[in-house]
């Protein structure tokens, strides 16, 4: 157990002390009468001879408390003791029948005084100190406000003698510091408590295979464990303090904040510590039902293999290598952060995942982030596209042909992508035998290169792509029941860029900086047109997006690309607009008066009065039709480029 110092401050309590520790066979290390002034040195002192705990009262346990990090026991004065101060006060002033009495000192050196005004016939006012600076301006103070007596300690008898003012001297009795000895034997005991579940602790964290992260509220580091000093390279006392972020720069912190503020009952994802790729799950620490803090724990993957340099550098010559991370994605909206969310979770199973959405969205991109947060990370990321092959070219790139010349078809895609992941890019078009041969390699492991002939058990994970929906091909009979039910468990759908609006925003942005630097030319995207980007439903997605948005900055002559040049490239690029019915197909459309305006225009070779004229309509009606459509009069935009370029060359 601690041991316990008892500092007092004056000579008369010694006795007491040593009273109680008799009566109470404590063991007490050091007991002494010391000088304010010297209090923190006594204290730092007592600590050096092994004491835990120190036993002090007002000012030299505010010192202690203040300059050193050992627990202080305070000698508190009982409402007893402090009746005993008012009556040696009333009889310093026996002609005041009705007294105003001050007590002076830090608030924790007093019991509750609440009705001693009832009880004893005084006015009792209390004048409490933060610090020892303010002991002059509380004894001001008491004085001005018509106190007839001072009560305090040392410090405040001395201020009231220099005033010639009544005062009395603050004494304990033995009943205060049994008290305080009670706490310090609680608080002893306490601390070697907390002592030996530290240490149960500590060993079941440095004796864990996975690597513990303790934070606090605020996601600063508090505790690591072992293992995780040793993947780090570094001490805990070196770690402590700092950021989980610091570690986890691909984590995403919104959902530690989620556990955190109590949004979540717990996380668990894939991300990378030190560059492995580890599954992590993040539960709260909770105390009286508030969360004070949360616990990490680290999983490293079983990796599929270890790859060595030479494989490694193979992998990366032949072009087997996955490139993106989950850290390059964009991410604005919930539907993108659900998407995402889902594909770090199925990066942590080793079954097939499908990934489906329309053409243009970042179907591959998405396989080659779960690649590289998988334990097939270090293995090759091979991807096979059945699009516009026939059955022998599926079956050999896919399945192998021990009779071609080329080495990478003699062995198929799946088993060059062995240990690693292999992406099947549009399975719809997958044959009826392929997708046979599929299940069986991915549902028993096995890999037929030919009806005769088996090669060697795979352990590899595959990855599917589609944009259509297999569950329809399935009953059309086009698609086989059993890979569709394998494959259909671990689906993440990526939204169209027409449900993300602020993802379009982000893309343009990108593109903007990305285009400028490459033209060096550096134009500014007003409002009006980030609108009419916004508007557009992009049904060809981030490829129809990013291709629009290098026309738009590559050909346009002003400094700033307003919402017409924008309208102008979009009619001409799309003349052709969607509407979606309620039967929830999709039809191709231009609208008839649309039409008819960009005719007339073309027609009179961009004169309004003249279309205007044949339509029976004002020119200012003329021109809100063509807003209304986002036409522009493509005539109005050569002219207007024919005069720049005439600025430009002059």
């Amino acid at each position: 157990m601690s041991k316990i110092a008892v500092l007092l401050p004056k000579e008369y309590m010694l006795e007491q002390a040593r009273k109680v520790i008799q009566e109470k066979n404590a063991d007490i290390n050091i007991l002494k009468v010391i000088k304010t002034s010297d209090s923190v040195y006594e204290a730092r002192k007592a600590m050096e001879q092994g004491a835990g705990i120190i036993v002090a009262r007002g000012v030299q346990a505010a010192y202690i408390r203040e300059y050193t990090n050992i627990p202080v026991a305070e000698i508190i004065l009982t409402g007893q003791e402090i009746a005993l101060m008012v009556a040696a006060a009333k009889k310093i002033i026996p002609e005041k029948k009705h007294p105003q009495i001050a007590l002076i000192g830090f608030e924790s050196m007093f019991s509750d005084t609440s009705y001693f005004d009832e009880l004893f016939g005084i006015t009792l006012k209390t004048y409490f100190m933060k610090s020892m600076e303010q002991a002059a301006e509380k004894v001001e103070l008491a004085i001005a406000e018509g106190a007839d007596v001072l009560l305090g300690g040392d410090t405040v008898n001395s201020l009231a003698s220099q005033r010639n003012f009544p005062s009395c001297f603050i004494n304990s009795t033995e009943e205060s510091i049994r008290s305080a000895l009670a706490m310090a034997e609680h608080m002893a005991l306490s601390a070697e408590t907390e002592k030996t579940y530290a240490a149960q602790f500590e060993t079941v964290l440095d004796n864990a295979n996975n690597g513990i992260f303790e934070i606090d509220e605020k996601r600063k580091i508090t505790i690591i464990n072992r293992t995780v000093e040793e993947l780090l390279k570094k001490s805990a006392e070196k770690v402590k303090g700092e950021a989980l972020e610091s570690f986890f720069p691909e984590l995403d912190i919104k959902y530690v904040n989620d556990v955190l503020e109590g949004r979540r009952d717990m996380f668990t994802t894939s991300t990378y510590l030190a560059g492995i790729p580890m599954m992590i799950t993040v539960a709260p620490v909770q105390y009286e039902e508030k969360i004070c803090g949360a616990i990490i724990s680290c999983y490293r993957y079983i990796s599929a293999q270890k790859s060595s340099t030479d494989e490694l550098h193979s992998h990366y010559l032949k072009g087997y290598v996955a490139k993106a991370r989950f850290s390059d994605m964009r991410i604005t909206g919930k539907e993108m952060e659900y998407c995402v969310e889902l594909s770090r979770m199925y990066a942590l199973s080793k079954s097939p995942v499908l990934i489906r959405g329309e053409g243009g969205t970042e179907k591959e991109f998405l396989a080659q982030c779960i690649h590289n947060n998988s334990s097939y990370k270090t293995g090759p990321f091979v991807t096979i596209n059945c699009s516009g092959m026939s059955e022998q070219m599926q079956m050999d790139r896919i399945f192998g042909n021990p009779a071609s010349e080329d080495i990478g078809i003699q062995k198929g895609g799946l088993a060059v992508g062995d240990l690693g992941t292999v992406l099947i890019a549009e399975i719809e078009k997958l044959t009826p035998v392929c997708q046979y041969r599929l299940y069986r390699a991915i549902r028993y492991e096995d890999l037929i290169q030919n009806d005769l002939e088996r090669s060697q058990t795979l352990d590899n994970r595959i990855i599917a792509t589609t944009s259509v929906d297999l569950g329809q091909l399935v009953k059309e009979g086009r698609f086989r029941e059993d890979l569709y039910y394998l494959l259909n468990g671990l689906v993440v759908e990526i939204p169209p860029l027409r449900k993300r609006k602020e993802d379009i925003r982000s893309i343009v942005e990108e593109c903007r900086t990305k285009f400028s630097r490459r033209y060096a030319k550096f134009p500014k995207i007003s409002e009006d047109a980030m609108e009419a980007l916004m508007e557009f439903p992009w049904p060809g997605n981030e490829l129809q997006l990013e291709t629009f948005c290098e026309r738009m900055l590559l050909t346009t002559l002003k400094k700033t690309i307003a919402g017409d040049f924008v309208h102008f490239l979009l009619n001409e690029l799309y003349p052709q607009t969607e509407s979606e019915q309620e039967d929830g197909k999709t039809v191709i459309y231009q609208h008839p008066e649309a039409a008819e305006l960009q005719t007339l225009l073309e027609k009179y070779r961009g004169n309004r009065s003249a279309v205007a004229k044949e339509m029976g309509i004002s020119t200012t009606t003329l021109w809100r039709r063509m807003k209304k459509y986002g036409i522009i009069n493509r005539y109005d935009l050569l002219e207007r480029r024919q005069s720049a370029e005439k600025d430009v060359f002059k």
